[in-house]
């Protein structure tokens, strides 16, 4: 008899971001291979820049990606640029990427 692998169970824990009592962001931290890409994408664009101010854009746009992945929100550049600080815009890249890292090192 064949073994039954269920991938589902696969799937890891989502980030869970929280800006205020009712401000939260759910975002999946299992990204396909198209949202590897983009994130690639922008590292990419990062490691291209010619200004401090370009740095920030690309920053701020990787940011708005991130946040977009939560279905509940429709996120753009703009409230970025308007509502996240910088520092909090570099503490959710880093969070997303260690809460990516940890669930590919899950073993279940």
């Amino acid at each position: 008899m064949s073994k039954v692998v269920d991938l589902s169970l696969l799937t890891g824990e989502s980030l869970v971001l929280k800006f205020g009592e009712d401000d939260v962001f759910t975002i999946p931290a299992d990204p396909t291979n198209e949202t590897v890409y983009k994130i690639m994408d922008y590292y990419d664009k990062m490691g291209e820049v010619k200004s401090n101010r370009e740095s920030i854009e690309i920053l701020s746009e990787l940011v708005a990606f991130i946040l977009n992945q939560d279905v509940e929100r429709e996120i753009n550049k703009e409230f970025v640029d308007k509502n996240i600080k910088i520092s909090q815009q570099n503490k959710i890249i880093q969070l997303y990427k260690d809460k990516i890292q940890e669930n590919a090192q899950n073993p279940n």
